[in-house]
């Protein structure tokens, strides 16, 4: 059974927060100090955070809107500006070469 959880930890983490070599160095060897891999899963999972954040933010208003059935008194321009805002941030990630996984 334990060996059933540690294949299913690992299908489920690995993809999304770590490369294999790192899962393997913590959890296997438990070297839970080995910085370079720390940094990985930091990084990972501050950033996944952010973006879970993010949505989290906007559902109550996306579940008014849909309850209203209308964006009455909803700022066209604060909606632009936000657009633009984060078309400017997709762009810059672009022209960098920013990974998306």
């Amino acid at each position: 059974m334990a060996g059933e959880t540690d294949g299913l930890f690992k299908r489920v983490l690995v993809p999304v927060l770590l490369p294999e070599k790192c899962y393997d160095q913590l959890f296997v060897q438990w070297d839970l100090l080995h910085v370079p891999c720390l940094k990985i899963l930091l990084s990972k999972g501050l950033g996944l955070g952010i973006v879970a954040g993010s949505l989290l933010v906007k559902l109550p208003q996306i579940f008014k809107i849909l309850g209203a059935k209308s964006a009455e008194g909803l700022s066209l321009q604060s909606v632009m500006l936000e657009l633009t805002a984060l078309t400017g941030t997709v762009v810059y990630s672009i022209t960098n070469n920013f990974p998306f996984r």
